[in-house]
């Protein structure tokens, strides 16, 4: 896959006038634009339709999540979930995050200095189709995510005042319109407010934007158009008086070369009639040397057009943005169905995916030893619209990066950001994790952070069993508002509430008791081998936790992951490090205790316990304990012990039987004959039943061909060898 290079994008707006300079230092800009992507709100509603009064300046948004520009509700930081389009996820489930409505609303204030002036906004891309309000009232919709559009709103924003912005999106833009699933890198697909939203304001004798919606009409305002037949440039403009009084004006079109040096002016004057759009054409002399298509690089030609109230520059319009350039071939022309890509794609393809691996130089590499961790950016600006790429990566004691590591990783942050992507990295080597956990396959592997919008200083650390953990440090520095245009209220996170559904899970137990302590002072245990860091992890553990059983499956588990670690670190266990694993021990502890209480046969009973060592110590696998304490209420009591190994193995207690099948069909009907008389359908209820009951089954595929050539699958399921395997009581598997 692809390194990228995260970057926040902003529009900006070049302005152009006479001379060699393209804007003279004395003269200002007339038109103001304020990009408005931080501080909103957002809500998604599954079931609900458009109109259900979240545009209504009334509406309390105050629970509703605080989010920033661009933005898709098809992402971990806002679903909590993986990629909602995963191929491992029913088709139904997809549904739920496909039909909803996603809601945005943004309340800001403009100075009472701008008065009087025709306002717009422009939204540059949103998915798939949407519905707009400004202060209750209906500006109008627009299909298609792929174009940008705007609304004359002149006639209802408030100066001085504020005002509530509302926007409706769906990404379905009419019922006989099903958007195909997951494309690998289609961003856009994504449902919401993916591009930025510009404020801009105006003089009332202005130049519209393209594709300006009026708010008193339903018309489109063509763009301004240039273009060059047999050597004559033809420049279009439409001029848009919002007066109350006509006005007579000059529009002047200049055509500089790339030092700014004037080559032709264009003058036109006409009396433009109050509340009307007039049509200018102007035709220019032929421009020596000119090619067609030179026009659209602004490294070879500026061109700009102003409009002149009297002695005032009324609004000027720069080619640069916005222009349609026609020549007399048609492969000259752009594609009006081209993909604006303005936003920080980027970054939507890290927090929509996930993450992304990133292929590292292949190296003759020595043993794991630590995770690297490195950032895009050592500052931010404190608001939610900053972010930050990290990527990890496990390397050796040189540096050098290790690849296929079976490992999980896991994310912290501390300070004002928060985790764009999940906190657990699961990489698929684990045979003890969900095929739907899995993040992505190798490292290295990127995540992103948010800023909070406070500032302060922010800790990323990712740690992995048994490795030295990684951290880097960023300063999120405060934001300097320039509010003598648009003041824009600042969110906090108090008292907002996810917009991710309830789904069937135990809420995670937060308070663990505590059998081995946890530390605040790093342990240093000087110089050593591994048996030598062995013995000095278990003295120290002792003298701090007398009461600790030395010969559980659990402590001998977090003896050697400690002590690889000090073997990693040059003698020095770092306190995070340290507890990271004592956690995972105190968890297993835990399950350790509930499963001595349960009723399942005592051989079985240790081999959940030592599943549980292996898993989640030595491998770090995160494990909700009231989810574990669930499933281990769900697996039925009593049944019969059966070990897949070679007949004249012993060290098995007297009642399991041992066997050399493997496959668990065939191991059923050896505990149970008449299982071989079940329907298919039964049987395979019955074999995915005691998958699920045990951690030492595996499920694979199989591809085989028929007699006729066509490629069939089927499903296998095998017992571990050496591993004991519970098979229930008949009745729990029976027709």
């Amino acid at each position: 896959m692809k390194n990228f290079t995260f970057l926040l994008l902003s529009l900006l707006w070049t302005s152009v006038s006479e001379g060699r300079n393209l804007l003279p230092e004395n003269q200002k800009s007339p038109r103001v634009e304020k990009i408005i992507n931080s501080n909103w709100t957002f809500n998604y509603f599954p079931d609900e339709t458009a109109g259900k009064g979240y545009e209504s300046p009334g509406f309390n948004d105050s629970r509703w999540p605080a989010v920033s520009l661009p933005h898709t509700w098809l992402s971990y930081e806002t679903t909590g979930e993986f990629f909602p389009f995963n191929s491992f996820v029913a088709e139904s489930d997809k549904l739920y995050w496909w039909i909803g409505w996603g809601w945005y609303r943004k309340h800001f204030s403009v100075s009472k200095v701008y008065d009087g002036s025709m306002f717009s906004l422009e939204f540059k891309r949103i998915q798939k189709y949407c519905k707009v309000w400004l202060n209750g009232k209906y500006l109008g919709d627009h299909k298609g995510g792929d174009s940008s559009f705007g609304f004359d709103i002149s006639s209802l924003l408030k100066p001085g005042e504020d005002n509530i912005l509302a926007i409706a999106v769906n990404n379905l833009p009419d019922d006989n319109f099903i958007m195909p699933l997951k494309a690998e890198g289609n961003y856009n697909i994504c449902g919401g407010i993916t591009g930025d939203v510009t404020l801009k304001i105006k003089n009332k004798l202005y130049i519209p934007e393209q594709h300006l919606v009026v708010t008193d009409s339903t018309a489109f305002i063509p763009a301004p158009e240039i273009s060059e037949r047999k050597g004559l440039i033809v420049v279009k403009v439409n001029v848009k008086n919002d007066n109350l009084q006509n006005k007579e004006c000059i529009l002047q079109t200049t055509i500089a070369d790339r030092t700014g040096k004037v080559l032709q002016v264009i003058k036109s004057v006409a009396v433009v009639n109050s509340r009307q759009l007039y049509k200018f054409e102007q035709t220019a002399k032929p421009v020596k040397n000119l090619h067609p298509g030179s026009l659209l690089d602004q490294n070879i030609y500026k061109v700009y057009t102003e409009v002149i109230d009297g002695k005032d520059v009324a609004d000027i319009y720069n080619y640069s943005s916005g222009l349609k350039f026609i020549t007399g071939s048609d492969n000259n022309i752009p594609s009006e169905s081209a993909p604006l890509k303005t936003g920080p794609e980027d970054v939507f393809n890290t927090i929509i995916y996930n993450s992304f691996s990133i292929p590292a130089q292949d190296i003759n590499a020595g043993e794991a030893a630590r995770i690297l961790l490195t950032c895009s950016a050592q500052r931010i600006i404190a608001d939610r619209g900053s972010i930050a790429i990290l990527t990890a990566d496990i390397v050796d004691s040189s540096g050098n990066h290790v690849s296929s590591l079976p490992k999980t990783i896991k994310w912290n942050v501390s300070g004002p950001a928060v985790l764009a992507g999940p906190e657990i990295f699961n990489s698929g080597k684990s045979k003890d994790v969900r095929i739907d956990e899995i993040w992505n396959g190798e490292l290295p592997v990127s995540n992103v952070i948010r800023s909070t919008g406070k500032p302060g200083k922010i800790v990323v650390s990712v740690f992995a069993t048994g490795l030295a953990s990684g951290s880097f440090a960023i300063e999120s520095e405060e934001s300097k508002s320039d509010n003598s245009v648009i003041t824009e209220a600042v969110l906090d996170d108090e008292g907002r509430k996810s917009v991710a559904r309830l789904l069937l899970t135990v809420r995670r137990m937060d308070e663990i008791p505590h059998e081995i302590k946890l530390i605040d002072n790093d342990f240093i245990a000087g110089q050593s081998d591994i048996k030598g860091f062995s013995d000095s992890v278990t003295v120290y553990l002792l003298k701090n936790n007398p009461g600790a059983d030395t010969v559980s499956f659990e402590f001998k588990a977090l003896v050697d992951v400690l002590a690889s670690n000090l073997l990693n670190n040059n003698g020095r266990l770092t306190a995070p490090d340290f507890n990271y694993a004592v956690d995972h021990y105190n968890i297993c502890r835990l399950l350790s205790g509930y499963i001595k209480v349960t009723k399942l046969p005592s051989l079985f009973k240790e081999t959940l316990k030592k599943y549980y060592a292996g898993s989640v110590i030595r491998e770090g696998v995160e494990k909700n304990a009231g989810e574990e304490m669930n499933w281990l209420n769900w697996i039925p009591s009593g049944g019969i012990v059966v070990v897949s190994a070679d007949k004249s193995s012993n060290g098995f207690p007297k009642g399991a039987k041992i066997t050399s099948l493997t496959e668990l069909s065939d191991i059923i009907s050896l505990v149970h004959p008449g299982f071989a008389a079940f329907s298919d359908e039964a049987k395979e209820r019955a074999l995915i039943f005691i998958t699920k009951m045990n951690p030492y089954i595996r499920q694979y595929t199989i591809s085989e061909s028929d007699v006729s050539g066509n490629l069939l699958t089927k499903v296998s399921y095998k017992a571990e060898k050496g591993e004991p395997v519970l098979i229930p009581l008949l009745k729990f598997i029976a027709e």
